[in-house]
């Protein structure tokens, strides 16, 4: 029995980091139209991460589409999606690696580069020209400056400190310095300013502890939930600021009482959507202040873990991770918070992008 299960695994590991695009043992062509990316990051150390596929036209779904493809596992926790000139760009944290496939039909095409490794623990990519982009890391101290089109590094900026989410305004990217767990004694209360036409740092903001989301509004105003560290001694409770990029500032705007965590702009950049105690909730800019007649509970035994805003129309898409263990679910609403859909998909939902 041992020497069996031995076998399994070395059967795994041949093909865990490998696409087979052009002789699958079962072959599935598909040809994706509008609908949104739901990315499964799986169990860390189980490789069981997976990406899915969901058209609300015709309310249909496609589970474990890598996989069905390219015949081969995705890795290990995937963590985040980005899509430039008709390809999608998946990246799997703890394999430590970006795949580029074909977003209609999610083929790796072996002829070319595919894969891009040599990052230490990639989380988000960014894209600021068809051959360039920006990938943060929360294993090293700055930003990945890499080529999209032959896949290959050409360039890192030195930050300081681990990085995380990135949004841009203009000529300026900002990027949030969430954890020091990778980087004892790093401040983990800023975020940080790179000029992306001439890769450089030139500006760090203070705001509260552990800014991990943020998002741009109708005025290009950026705003950044801190989650506070709640869990540590001099932890702080959850704060939301809003950073005006001419004069670099950072104003605190509110307060939150628990557990705040994912923020995401409605679609006309009038208002945000945030996690608040397993609720949705929403923040108007215009009162500055969480709406009273705006809630999505979590159903019960659920656990809300990732967010996403459709901006053709505002629909709002859940995740839910449940138990972390069986396959998740995602809910799609109306702006107004009306329950639309739901669909399952694979284990632990969370990065979503529409197509």
């Amino acid at each position: 029995m041992k020497k069996v299960n031995l076998v399994l695994l070395a059967l795994l590991a041949a093909t865990l980091f490998s696409c087979k695009p052009d002789k699958p043992v079962n072959p599935n062509v598909y040809n994706l139209g509008l609908g949104v990316f739901v990315l499964n990051e799986g169990n860390f150390q189980f490789s069981n991460a997976s990406l899915s596929f969901y058209d609300p036209q015709a309310d249909t779904v496609c589970n474990n589409l890598f996989y069905k493809v390219n015949n081969a596992p995705l890795g290990d926790v995937a963590q985040s999606l980005a899509m430039a000139e008709g390809k999608l760009y998946i990246v799997v944290n703890n394999s430590n690696l970006i795949y580029k496939v074909d977003a209609n039909s999610l083929v790796c095409d072996t002829t070319k580069p595919f894969k891009l490794t040599d990052f230490y623990s990639p989380r988000e990519m960014h894209f600021v020209a068809p051959n360039k982009a920006y990938v943060s890391d929360i294993m090293g101290t700055g930003l990945w400056i890499v080529n999209p089109q032959n896949m290959t590094h050409s360039g890192a900026i030195e930050m300081g400190k681990s990085t995380e989410k990135m949004v841009q305004v203009g000529n300026e990217l900002y990027v949030s310095n969430w954890s020091n767990y990778y980087v004892p004694g790093m401040e983990k209360n800023t975020v940080q300013v790179v000029d992306v036409n001439n890769d450089v740092k030139v500006a760090e903001i203070q705001v509260g502890k552990e800014p991990n989301c943020m998002a741009v509004d109708k005025n290009n105003h950026v705003w950044v939930l801190c989650e506070g560290a709640t869990w540590e001694a001099d932890g702080e409770n959850p704060t939301l600021w809003e950073i005006d990029p001419m004069l670099k500032t950072a104003t605190k705007r509110y307060e939150f009482n628990g557990s705040a965590m994912i923020l995401k702009a409605n679609a006309s950049g009038t208002a945000l959507f945030l996690f608040l105690n397993n609720e949705v909730r929403r923040f108007d800019l215009a009162t500055l202040a969480l709406s009273e007649t705006f809630s999505i509970a979590a159903p019960e035994g659920g656990t809300f873990y990732n967010m996403a805003v459709n901006p053709a129309n505002g629909d709002i898409y859940v995740t839910d991770a449940k138990n972390y263990m069986m396959n998740g679910t995602v809910y799609r609403y109306t702006e107004d918070g009306v329950k639309l859909s739901s669909f399952e998909v694979g284990t632990i939902p969370s990065a979503m992008l529409f197509k």
